[in-house]
C-alpha cells in the first residue's frame, strides 16, 4: 500500500493519486503525482522528488509566474520539463459562479485541454503535475483523471478538498500579501467541486463525451480511463532498411511495428528494443540512430497502462524469419503505406515523427 500524502519542507500539497476504488480495482500508486508549485523545493524536497523516480514535470503555471518563479529541475538530465499553460492562467475569479465558471474554462478549450490531456497520457511516468497552489488547475484535471478511471465523484470530492489543509502556507501569504484574493478561493466548501461536475455533465453529459468533444481518439480516450491502472514497461524501434519501415501483421489481426516486455537480461532499453526485433523478425539491428527517443502511453486492455520507448532502428541486410506464435507476416513498406497500414494512432504518429527524423539525420 502506498502513501497518498509525501510530506517535504518546502513544498506545499504534494500528493499521489493512487489508492482509489476504481473500475478496474484500485488507482495505482507511483504513477501521477500533483503538487503546489515547485520552486520553492529545497535541496531535501529535491532528493525525494528524485528519489520518486519522477521523469516528467507538467508545469501548469502562466508564463510570467514561471519567469518569475522556474522550476529547479529546468534542464536537469533524466527529467522531462512540460510548460503548458492551462487556458484561463488561473485567473482569480470575483464571485462564486465566476469561480466555477473558471473551472469550465479550463477544460472547455479543445486545443489546450486536449494538448494538456495527451501530456499527462503520454509522458513518461512517474509524473508529476503542478500549478501555484495544485488546487485549481491541477484539481481540474486531477478531477478528470480519477472520473475517468471510474473513481466515484465523492471521493473525487474529497481528493480535491484534501488540497486546503494542506496549503496553511500559501493560504497565510495570500490572506496577508494579496487582501485582493476572494476568501471563497482559499476556504473550503464542500458544494464547490459539486456544482463544477454538475455544469461538466450539463455541457457534456459524460466523460466520454467530453473527450470525444475535446478530438480525442477512441484509442486515446480508452488510455486515459487506464492511466492510473497496472503499469507495464516496453521497448521497441521503428526499423528501416533502404528508406523502407518495417511493419508487422500480428497473430491477433492488428498492424503493429516491433516491441516487447523488458526483461531482467536486457542492460537497457536498447537491448530491450534489440532483442525483440530479433526475436519477432529475426533481423539484427545495425545501429539506432541517437537522439531519438519518444515514449508512447496506450492500454491494451481494461486497468492496464503501457509505456513503450521507441527508437529508430536500422537494420542488417537479412531475410525475415518471423516468430509465428506473435508475427503472422511482416513486410518493408514506404513510410506512407506504413502510416495507412498500422493500426493505432499512437503507431502512425511515431511512423509519421520517425521518418522526418531519420530522412533529416541518416
Amino acid at each position: 500500500m502506498g502513501m497518498r500524502n509525501v510530506m517535504l519542507e518546502k513544498i506545499e500539497n504534494f500528493r499521489d493519486l493512487g489508492g482509489y476504488a476504481c473500475d478496474y480495482g484500485e488507482t495505482s500508486f507511483g504513477v501521477i503525482y500533483r503538487s503546489a508549485t515547485i520552486a520553492y523545493a529545497s535541496d531535501a524536497d529535491k532528493a525525494k522528488i528524485r528519489s520518486l523516480g519522477i521523469k516528467t514535470i507538467i508545469d501548469l503555471r502562466e508564463e510570467k509566474t514561471k519567469e518569475a518563479l522556474p522550476c529547479p529541475f529546468k534542464g536537469e538530465e533524466g527529467i522531462t520539463l512540460l510548460e503548458l499553460p492551462v487556458n484561463g492562467n488561473g485567473r482569480i475569479a470575483t464571485h462564486y459562479e465566476d469561480y466555477v465558471a473558471s473551472y469550465l474554462e479550463m477544460l472547455e478549450d479543445p486545443a489546450s485541454a486536449r494538448r494538456v490531456l495527451l501530456s499527462i497520457l503520454h509522458a513518461e511516468k512517474p509524473t508529476l503535475i503542478h500549478c501555484n497552489a495544485g488546487k485549481d488547475r491541477t484539481g481540474v484535471f486531477s478531477m478528470i483523471l480519477l472520473l475517468a478511471a471510474g473513481v466515484a465523484f465523492d471521493e473525487v470530492n474529497a481528493d480535491y478538498m484534501a488540497s486546503f489543509p494542506l496549503l496553511s502556507r500559501m493560504t497565510k501569504d495570500t490572506r496577508e500579501n494579496h487582501p485582493e484574493v476572494p476568501e471563497l478561493l482559499l476556504t473550503p466548501d464542500i458544494r464547490f467541486l459539486r456544482d463544477v461536475y454538475d455544469e461538466f455533465l450539463r455541457r457534456y453529459g459524460s466523460i466520454d463525451h467530453y473527450f470525444e468533444m475535446m478530438g480525442l481518439s477512441d484509442d486515446e480516450a480508452f488510455s486515459l480511463k487506464n492511466l492510473l491502472g497496472k503499469q507495464e514497461k516496453s521497448c521497441g524501434a521503428v526499423v528501416f532498411r533502404d528508406g523502407k519501415v518495417l511493419v508487422e501483421h500480428m497473430a491477433q489481426g492488428h498492424y503493429s511495428i516491433p516491441k516487447g516486455h523488458v526483461e531482467d537480461i536486457d542492460a537497457d532499453e536498447y537491448a530491450t528494443a534489440r532483442r525483440e526485433i530479433k526475436e519477432e523478425t529475426g533481423l539484427e539491428v545495425k545501429r539506432f540512430l541517437p537522439g531519438f527517443r519518444k515514449s508512447i502511453t496506450y492500454s491494451p486492455k481494461p486497468g492496464v497502462s503501457k509505456c513503450v520507448t521507441f527508437f529508430i532502428a536500422i537494420a542488417k541486410p537479412g531475410e525475415l524469419h518471423l516468430q509465428k506464435e506473435e508475427v503472422q507476416d511482416a513486410y518493408f513498406l514506404s513510410p506512407a503505406d506504413a502510416y495507412i497500414t498500422l493500426s493505432h494512432d499512437s503507431d502512425r504518429r511515431l511512423v509519421g515523427e520517425a521518418s522526418y527524423f531519420e530522412d533529416k539525420n541518416n
